[in-house]
């Protein structure tokens, strides 16, 4: 059975970055974000490359929407390999500011989609065991009121893989995140960086769960 990657929250960056660096080791690729249309171009690059890719819809705030992500994903791979966790809502505002729908569509992403994302992992990974990946962020560690809702976000996805990283070790379930603490542009040094500790994460024996980039 060939390997292959689902990114959840796919877009331009660390994920495509990402996308390409599995797929030239031979890794089939899906790439699943709320609009299809949007992340079409960017499978249409990969293949290009000679790497085996497709496009799937979902939304990462409704956990029946990446059940069914996952479900699809297993019928295109024939058995899928790992996922990455990529989403989240970016928002520059304080606690204060925000609505009360602006505090829960965040928090359904940028926590909620990761919860979802690691049972419908396990469920589907199951006895052949697998590889989650995360995209962590700077904020979790150094919260910032400016970016309230991203702060608690990356703090409660950092929590969700520290705490379930040696749990399901015991099920031959990887856990693995990269905390980027730097801005990450579309095909920048940054984002071949990202997407190599990615592959590192993936393919490591020694059973740390977490790279910080840029190393401090």
């Amino acid at each position: 059975m060939s390997k292959s990657l689902l990114i959840i929250g796919a877009g331009p960056g660390m994920s495509d970055a990402t996308a390409e660096r599995f797929g030239k080791e031979g890794w089939q690729i899906i790439l699943g974000a709320r609009t299809k249309s949007r992340v079409d171009q960017q499978v249409a690059g990969l293949v290009a490359k000679g790497i085996k890719a497709n496009a799937i819809e979902i939304d990462a705030s409704r956990p029946g929407s990446v059940r069914a992500a996952f479900s699809h994903a297993e019928e295109l791979t024939g058995g899928l390999t790992a996922v990455l966790y990529n989403a989240s809502i970016v928002r520059q505002q304080d606690l204060f500011s925000m609505t009360d729908a602006d505090i829960q569509s965040d928090l359904a992403i940028n926590v909620g989609g990761a919860i979802s994302t690691v049972r419908s992992a396990v469920e589907t990974f199951g006895s052949r065991g697998g590889t989650i990946l995360i995209t962590g962020g700077g904020f979790a560690v150094y919260p910032n009121a400016d970016w309230m809702s991203l702060s608690i976000g990356k703090a409660g996805v950092r929590a969700l893989a520290q705490a379930l990283a040696p749990e399901l070790a015991k099920k031959n379930i990887r856990v693995g995140m990269m905390t980027v603490a730097t801005l990450v542009s579309p095909g920048s040094k940054e984002a071949t960086d990202v997407a190599e500790g990615f592959w590192a994460l993936a393919n490591s024996a020694d059973g740390s769960w977490e790279t910080v980039y840029p190393a401090s």
